[in-house]
């Protein structure tokens, strides 16, 4: 009986391999690339204006998108917050962003920094944006860049955002002149007439702005616009009028008033 020829299967392995090849190119440059970019939660931004900043570009392989990279572009222009990139194959990018709000401004190097609650830098400007913002004193960035959180470490930051998102919270931000979170344990406001207000250091936060914005709507109501007003226990409010001649920043917080009795109270209309 004879032996069967054993057959060579070289030939056959390297054609599938340069099969195998050959379809993943085709994959990878023709069918698994970027065709449509669809943004979600670009505010007043328009989609083409966020895709410009991603630099996400149709054509471009799927598999190449680099999400970090596309995070920082996206928020490099100030205005906007990445939230999230997911491919969907075989061609389509969703990209998730939220719009930065305008929350507090800080002095810098002789620039107006704006910013949102958590630090970021929204906006750098020579002038006063329109928007109505907390103007914060006390803040010290080694440097800043647009789009990207102030690079601080001493807590200033955090105790800001406790009484920008409480003042957010009470729609009592149109009350409050200058904030300063010069002393983590001793936050302090000056109001619009120029009382200071006391508020401790940033827990209970928004109990202590409720108390501010009742009684200093009472205090400005009875004509009241100078003082200091005392609410860091978070459970009432103490107010001093100014002496003649006194410093209010100074002046004894021992009078109490029943003016912060509806902490509820929303800021009037300015």
């Amino acid at each position: 009986m004879r032996k069967k020829k054993k057959q060579n299967l070289g030939p056959w392995i390297a054609a599938v391999a340069v099969l195998a090849v050959a379809l993943w190119v085709l994959l990878s440059n023709v069918v698994l690339v970027v065709r449509e970019v669809r943004v979600v939660g670009a505010g007043d931004l328009s989609d083409a204006e966020v895709v410009h900043l991603s630099g996400i570009r149709l054509g471009t392989r799927m598999s190449s998108l680099d999400e970090q990279r596309i995070h920082l572009d996206v928020e490099s222009d100030g205005r906007l917050a990445f939230v999230s990139m997911e491919k969907k194959l075989p061609s389509r990018v969703e990209l998730t962003v939220r719009p930065r709000s305008l929350d507090a401004l800080i002095l810098q190097a002789g620039k107006i920094l704006v910013l949102d609650s958590d630090a970021y830098v929204v906006r750098v400007t020579d002038q006063l944006p329109d928007a109505p913002v907390v103007y914060v004193t006390g803040i010290k960035a080694a440097y800043y860049t647009l789009g990207r959180q102030l690079d601080t470490a001493d807590g200033r930051c955090g105790a800001m955002k406790a009484v920008v998102e409480a003042l957010k919270a009470r729609g009592a931000s149109d009350y409050v002149a200058e904030l300063s979170v010069a002393d983590v344990a001793d936050l302090r406001i000056i109001s619009r007439t120029g009382i200071t207000v006391l508020l401790g250091d940033s827990s209970n936060m928004e109990a202590k702005i409720a108390w501010m914005a009742g009684a200093l709507a009472d205090l400005e109501a009875r004509g009241q616009t100078l003082g200091r007003l005392d609410v860091s226990s978070g459970t009432k409010a103490d107010f001093m009028p100014q002496q003649d001649g006194e410093d209010s920043a100074a002046a004894p917080a021992e009078a109490a008033t029943d003016a912060a009795a509806e902490p509820a109270l929303e800021a009037p209309q300015s």
